[in-house]
């Protein structure tokens, strides 16, 4: 099922099935960040740039979360999930 939304104030329409792709993208994006993170060692630069990666990988995740929220978009995870394996 693909919903277009309009985005009040931009003037945007919205693909929310994408949207919610790419939330879950940037989830996975973060937790792999999270990951790297834990296994840098002790290399100053390495965990400098684990920081920085998931400091941005955050960022874009919360800047879609509220996308989805403006949009007022929900999403039952185990629906979803059934939906895209379909």
């Amino acid at each position: 099922m693909k919903k277009n939304m309009s985005d009040k104030g931009s003037g945007f329409q919205v693909d929310v099935q994408s949207l919610i792709l790419e939330i879950e993208q940037a989830r996975r994006e973060m937790q792999n960040c999270m990951n790297y993170f834990q296994n840098v060692g002790n290399e100053p630069n390495l965990i400098d740039y684990a920081i920085y990666k998931e400091a941005a990988a955050r960022a874009k995740y919360m800047y879609l979360l509220t996308k989805a929220r403006k949009l007022n978009v929900k999403v039952n995870r185990y629906d979803f999930n059934k939906k895209m394996s379909s």
